[in-house]
């Protein structure tokens, strides 16, 4: 009786105020949650996660302790409508989605999970939280920990400067926009383990560097101490869109 009652109150939600695909607008059917099947479908993905070393892990070579570095499609204006949801337009749900979707193919393609202890989420400044009222990246990890079970920390790095958008700086901008940006404040949280950062778009890299470093330094470590780091977000934003397969040997060494 109340599985039927459920059933027939979602149906006249959705006669009253259809629930639409974030991308297309179409209307979904029952099944469909925030992306229609097509949309779905069409995400242009990087398959990032099946290549031994991919584009974007390189560019964390020499900087961090790296293992793996993905992400779950290229960042495009026909598909952007994802990110701005999940990050601007109070439907932090969508990013959740979106990750469960992502963990769910990473996991059936690849070992790109394996041996990693816990989730850091990129961290909001308090400020910027409480315009917001949620950190996008959070609901991000929650969405990949559902489908995954690996744990999140998120009292152990913390953001103390309340940096400028990234969106139109240069490179060499970008890096010094995000130094000193993050403080460890429970680094004994962190200690040995294999870290995930999460965020919801990676362009340079620089904010996770920052974040990873930031990790290392409240350690005293140099990379050889023990803690090591992966990475994963739903989108890169970089010009290179030439997806990567499982047996991939190519390089691109240029910064993303």
């Amino acid at each position: 009786m109340i599985d039927w009652l459920k059933r027939e109150l979602s149906a006249l939600i959705d006669l009253i105020s259809p629930r639409r695909c974030v991308l297309c607008g179409q209307t979904l059917s029952e099944s469909e949650q925030h992306l229609c099947v097509k949309c779905f479908m069409d995400l242009p993905r990087t398959g990032y996660h099946k290549a031994p070393h991919s584009f974007l892990e390189t560019n964390y070579w020499a900087k961090i302790p790296i293992q793996r570095a993905a992400t779950y499609f290229f960042y495009e204006e026909t598909n952007r409508n994802i990110l701005f949801s999940a990050k601007y337009h109070s439907k932090p749900y969508v990013g959740k989605h979106i990750a469960r979707l992502m963990a769910q193919e990473i996991l059936a393609e690849s070992d790109f999970f394996h041996g990693i202890d816990l989730m850091v989420p990129i961290p909001l400044h308090t400020a910027r939280l409480h315009l917001r009222g949620y950190n996008q990246a959070h609901y991000i990890a929650q969405g990949i920990s559902d489908v995954t079970h690996i744990p999140i920390c998120e009292n152990a790095v913390v953001r103390c400067i309340n940096n400028e958008s990234q969106t139109r700086l240069s490179h060499a901008q970008r890096k010094e926009n995000v130094e000193g940006i993050f403080r460890c404040v429970r680094p004994e949280l962190l200690r040995g383990k294999h870290i995930l950062i999460v965020d919801d778009v990676v362009t340079t890299g620089a904010t996770t560097t920052a974040c990873a470093q930031s990790i290392l330094e409240s350690l005293g470590e140099n990379g050889e101490g023990g803690t090591t780091f992966s990475f994963l977000a739903l989108a890169t934003a970089t010009p290179h869109r030439l997806p990567m397969e499982a047996d991939s040997s190519y390089r691109y060494d240029a910064p993303l």
